[in-house]
């Protein structure tokens, strides 16, 4: 079963204008606060269960959120594809943006107000903390990806904190002070997504300007990278299934997924009536099962990463004047 919301759409095409109009309040993506909040309808229950979905069998599954503007992040119990909304962290959270778990239990925040990342345990009763935070000072952290072993850890600056050039600051053996800052190119790119797949290699994302978005390597996260995906209209987030096969967000188009690591790629899920609102990031849950978005619009989708099928649909308790902008399942992949 799926389950859609018919209001979206017109949330999306109006956000779609705010985003090519601008904004005056350094929101992300020019959406501007409270600009759609009357065009959302949360009459039904925010819990949402898909017909034939295998109950997880750890009971401390999660989902959680990064809200941008309230400044919070949403906490989410999950059994199978059934959400249902616990509480919203604000300690130490200030605009927050990607995110992503472990599959041991830990999670990381990009916390652009604050020019750091925060680190959560995550538990079976749900997060703790944050326990740690990790320094990107100057830096406007975006988003972030982390190795299970939290031995190398990636974090996406959209920009420096004075507007310079979008990087990526490198974090080994569990420091909290970055060990090196990638960068490419000479243009003011401005950073988006970032992975690491399971070779320990580097995954970026950024837009630049009028020439549109890109995702470089950078092998052995170090060095000065290579584009592996050009022509994105609006790059968003990037993540890697267990096969390391690539998917990532055009913002304007949809998620795409690429066969054979980063080749042959093409839209898995597009933007439209029956497809997705304004995808921001992604993240996939244990063993890949499924594919998760924030959805600016106000929604969390989850995605069958073979065929692309959207298995649920779900608005978010802050709606489209609080959206998500990050997502995370607990247990991640």
């Amino acid at each position: 079963m799926t389950v859609t919301y018919a209001g979206r759409f017109v949330v999306a095409a109006i956000a779609s204008a705010a985003l090519l109009a601008g904004c005056s309040d350094g929101s992300p993506g020019g959406i501007p606060q409270g600009a759609v909040q009357q065009l959302v309808t949360n009459s039904r229950s925010i819990a949402a269960v898909a017909s034939g979905d295998v109950v997880l069998a750890k009971t401390g599954s999660w989902i959680y959120l990064a809200q941008f503007y309230d400044h919070d992040l949403g906490v989410y119990h999950r059994v199978g594809l059934a959400l249902t909304y616990k509480e919203s962290l604000t300690k130490g959270v200030s605009g927050p943006l990607g995110t992503v778990t472990t599959v041991n239990g830990w999670w990381y925040v990009a916390n652009s107000g604050r020019a750091n990342v925060l680190v959560y345990r995550s538990t079976k009763n749900g997060p703790v903390g944050p326990q740690d935070s990790l320094d990107d000072y100057g830096q406007l952290p975006v988003n972030v990806d982390v190795t299970p072993s939290r031995r190398l850890v990636a974090v996406s600056n959209g920009s420096t904190a004075s507007g310079g050039a979008g990087s990526v600051s490198v974090y080994l053996d569990r420091q909290v002070e970055p060990s090196r800052t990638l960068t490419y190119g000479s243009d003011l790119l401005q950073g988006e997504g970032v992975a690491i797949d399971h070779r320990g290699n580097c995954y970026w994302s950024f837009n630049d300007g009028q020439h549109g978005g890109s995702i470089v390597e950078f092998v052995g996260c170090t060095g000065t990278g290579s584009v592996v995906v050009s022509s994105i209209a609006s790059a968003g987030g990037i993540a890697f299934d267990q096969r390391d096969d690539l998917f990532y967000v055009d913002q304007t188009n949809g998620v795409f997924k690429c066969k054979k690591g980063t080749t042959k790629c093409g839209n898995l899920v597009p933007v439209g009536p029956s497809g997705l609102g304004l995808p921001t990031n992604i993240n996939f849950d244990y063993k890949s099962k499924y594919l998760w978005v924030a959805d600016a619009t106000g929604y969390i989708d989850a995605v069958d990463p073979q065929d692309g099928s959207i298995k649920l649909t779900l608005p978010t308790v802050g709606g489209p004047s609080d959206p998500p902008f990050g997502i995370a399942p607990s247990p991640g992949s």
